[in-house]
């Protein structure tokens, strides 16, 4: 039984390609050729006893499956006839062309058959069981209308969710009617449509199915013109059935169509901080809110520059589906803007404008290890060779490697574009103050002004002149404690106090 559904589900989706043949593509070497099977006859054609067949093929029919299927109830398709072969295979070449073609002919004995049928070519050796078909009416009962995608709709499309923005859904269909019902002119009295929706967020149902007012219009094709307002249709997916019934009360098959409803454009809020120092991360978030389940848009970054400039958004900026991330080389005024655009086709752009701070150069200097404070003095050495260094300077990552240095000597300029200042970079005998200023590329800048005192020869002799002078009073301190100690123990020997003698060993007198 599940063979058979499985089955009855497939041929159901063939029959809704009776008109637009599917084709694929089959690759023999270099040769690319084209998988197709055309019928001679015309959809709805009748038969009430031998039921010929005929037609052409691009590729040989040599591992096919024909079957006569009974469609007359939508729902119970049961096979009638089945071959593996057909009557006539004949190849054959087109005038003027070296391409190769196949004409086939097949006959079935309808004779004791009343149905709508379906005849279905199948190709066996297709993991995809690639199918062509042709609905025929036998015999002179069971017959119904049979509804169709409409031929005009690219195939691959027929079963896509198809999106409306507007006050209203249309649609079109193509349909057969049976024998009885050809003979009179169709119109929207003699063919009745019957069109149901459901909610379907996840493609499928969620509520029961109800019934909408339609208007329709019947030529070549069944036109529907659903309108949006008087049915009360919110935005949103739904399933849509439709449904056709002729003249003499047949109903036809069971069309499903997928689509989306989306006329109001969405509300869109955007965050983001606004200000920030040079070179920090800047974050922006965007919220999107359609008002309904399953909505889905595209966002569109792009950022306005200090200099004017505006340039998209990287992958590597990217974060998620709503947010970005991105950080600042370049201090001032930023827009970052966002284009926003739902399934609808409604357009929302907003923005937000922030400010990036630049960040001062911290300069260090050091001598000897040492840094250096603002408005210090420095001692030079005696022998006049020194160094001053600037290596250490900060500042923001991409501001560091831009980082310019000038050197001043008693408030002239010196020397610019290196990091330290050398004692040999000095041509003056006597100097007073230098001075170093650091510049980032926004102009940004930093300074430490420093006295400078060179040693010479008389400090250098006050400088031993106080050695010995602690030497000597050193001497002075550490002799007067020894005189002091050696009096006061004379003193104890002078107190009084009588002292012990050793006995005499000899006899008393």
């Amino acid at each position: 039984m599940y063979g058979k559904a499985k089955k009855a589900v497939l041929l159901i989706f063939c029959l809704c390609f009776a008109t637009a043949w599917p084709t694929i593509s089959a690759t023999t070497g270099e040769e690319i050729q084209e998988l197709q099977i055309t019928f001679d006859q015309e959809d709805g054609f009748f038969s009430d006893m031998l039921l010929n067949v005929s037609g052409d093929s691009t590729v040989p029919l040599t591992s096919i499956e024909i079957t006569l299927w009974n469609i007359s109830m939508p729902e119970q398709w049961s096979s009638l006839v089945s071959s593996p072969y057909l009557n006539s295979v004949v190849p054959y070449s087109t005038v003027g062309s070296d391409v190769t073609m196949w004409s086939w002919e097949h006959s079935f004995n309808v004779t004791n058959i009343d149905c709508t049928c379906f005849i279905e070519i199948s190709f066996l050796d297709n993991t995809d069981r690639l199918s062509f078909g042709l609905i025929v009416y036998a015999g002179n009962q069971n017959h119904r209308p049979v509804l169709r995608p409409s031929s005009f709709v690219d195939p691959n499309l027929h079963y896509s969710t198809q999106i409306f923005s507007g006050d209203s859904i249309e649609l079109a269909f193509d349909y057969l009617l049976p024998p009885a019902s050809q003979n009179t002119a169709p119109s929207e009295l003699s063919v009745m449509t019957d069109v149901r929706y459901c909610p379907a967020p996840y493609g499928i149902c969620s509520e029961n199915y109800s019934s909408l007012s339609v208007g329709v219009s019947i030529d070549t094709e069944v036109d529907l013109s659903i309108d949006i307002n008087e049915n009360s249709i919110f935005d949103g997916y739904y399933l849509l059935q439709i449904q056709i019934q002729d003249a003499y009360l047949a109903l036809s098959n069971n069309l499903t169509k997928h689509v989306v409803v989306d006329t109001t454009p969405p509300e869109v809020q955007l965050t983001a901080i606004d200000s920030v120092n040079e070179f920090e991360p800047i974050v922006v978030d965007i919220d999107v809110e359609d008002g309904y389940i399953e909505s889905s848009f595209v966002i569109t970054w792009t950022i306005r520059e200090p200099d004017g400039s505006l340039r998209s958004v990287s992958d590597d900026e990217l974060s998620g589906n709503n947010r970005i991330e991105f950080t600042a080389s370049k201090s001032g005024p930023y827009t970052v803007n966002a284009l926003v655009r739902d399934i609808g086709g409604h357009l929302v752009t907003v923005s937000h404008n922030l400010t990036v701070a630049n960040v001062e150069p911290r300069i260090v200097v050091r001598f000897d290890g040492f840094e250096i404070a603002n408005q210090s003095t420095v001692q030079l050495p005696l022998d006049g060779t020194w160094v001053f260094s600037a290596n250490e300077t900060t500042d923001t990552e991409n501001d560091r490697d831009t980082l310019e240095y000038f050197w001043y000597v008693d408030g002239k300029s010196l020397l610019s574009g290196q990091s330290y200042l050398l004692s040999s970079d000095v041509k003056s005998n006597s100097y007073q103050m230098i001075t170093v200023t650091v510049l980032d590329d926004d102009g940004s800048s930093s300074t430490v002004t420093f006295q400078v005192q060179q040693l010479t020869r008389d400090t250098d002799s006050l400088s031993d002149s106080s050695f010995y002078s602690v030497i000597a009073l050193f001497f002075v301190l550490a002799t007067g404690l020894v005189v002091l100690l050696r009096r006061r123990a004379l003193s104890d020997s002078g107190s009084g106090f009588a002292k012990w003698t050793e006995r005499a060993k000899g006899p008393k007198n």
